[in-house]
């Protein structure tokens, strides 16, 4: 019979030794554009996608999950201990808040869509409210347009539902560039993701000529020289490649303070993200420009704790 021997601090968990890949819910949907044909038939194909949100919210919650149960360990734990570990605390945020913003980004197609994406933003205006930043209220009830839902359930049945079907899949299973649920088991993985952080810079330049694109939609649209079905691709392509450009500039914010060069290219991104077509995207570059101020803050907090532990 094997004997489950229970995890009181950070120092008792069994960490997997093979490092797997890891990648963001943000990432998770720039990769789904297609790489075939021009560029205007992969973004309309793009904006019809149907983006796996019950299993973006899983990962949503399981990651607050384990950032919980990290806190919940720390605080029984030798201090070095915690200060070895504060690497996989960051990367969790991290990847928490990718899965959130990822969820305003994709667009829902169904009930469920509906139901799972309202969950996490209730989730997040409760937990935001608590910290009384009113922008981040405001940006973050723009982002998911927060109000009344279009379905009408109860709230516990509603739980009942999103629990059961945000059910995301193990690192374990998972494809190369396919997000996926790590736990503090897969610490090494976390800290090694924490080594390779994606080149902010690249991510707004890619933006900036997907923001061109949208332009050159926008122009070609208001010239009306075409017929219907031309018309209807050309507005499916302006609708993914802003979907695209605003996933790679709320990605970018997320890490930017993270990274040597990020101020720079943080300050451009949000100047590109004037350029969206939409309120609500704007807000959700807004949102993570916020977010990412907040877990750049437990970088340097992590970073200051572990080199005056080392010069003791």
């Amino acid at each position: 019979m094997k004997t489950t021997i229970p995890t009181t601090s950070l120092e008792d968990i069994d960490l997997e030794a093979t490092i797997r890949p890891v990648t963001d819910d943000l990432d998770g949907i720039a990769r789904r554009l297609p790489l075939s044909g021009d560029r205007d038939t992969a973004y309309a194909a793009f904006a019809g996608e149907r983006f796996l949100v019950s299993a973006t919210a899983g990962r949503a919650l399981g990651f607050a999950e384990e950032t919980e149960r990290f806190l919940a360990l720390a605080a029984t734990s030798p201090q070095p201990q915690v200060a070895a570990c504060l690497d996989m605390l960051t990367a969790l945020t991290l990847l928490n808040s990718a899965s959130v913003i990822a969820l305003a980004i994709m667009p829902p197609r169904t009930g469920e869509d509906v139901l799972a994406r309202a969950f996490i933003a209730d989730s997040v205006d409760s937990k935001l409210r608590l910290t009384g930043d009113p922008a981040m209220v405001e940006a973050a009830a723009l982002a998911f347009e927060i109000g009344p839902l279009p379905i009408t359930i109860g709230e516990r049945q509603r739980r009942t539902f999103v629990l059961a079907s945000a059910v995301p899949s193990s690192v374990r299973n998972a494809r190369p560039g396919e997000p996926a649920m790590l736990a503090l088991e897969q610490g090494l993985s976390l800290t090694a993701f924490m080594r390779d952080l994606p080149r902010v810079a690249a991510l707004v330049e890619r933006a900036a000529l997907q923001l061109d694109d949208v332009e050159r939609h926008a122009r070609e649209i208001a010239d009306g020289d075409i017929g219907p079905e031309a018309l209807e691709r050309l507005e499916r392509a302006r609708h993914g490649a802003a979907l695209l450009a605003t996933c790679d500039l709320a990605r970018a914010c997320l890490y930017a303070d993270l990274v040597d060069d990020g101020a720079a290219a943080k300050d451009r991104a949000r100047a590109l993200a004037s350029r969206l077509p939409e309120p609500r995207l704007r807000s959700i570059v807004a949102f993570a420009a916020m977010t990412g101020a907040v877990i750049g803050e437990l970088g340097r907090t992590a970073r200051t704790i572990s080199a005056a532990l080392r010069a003791r």
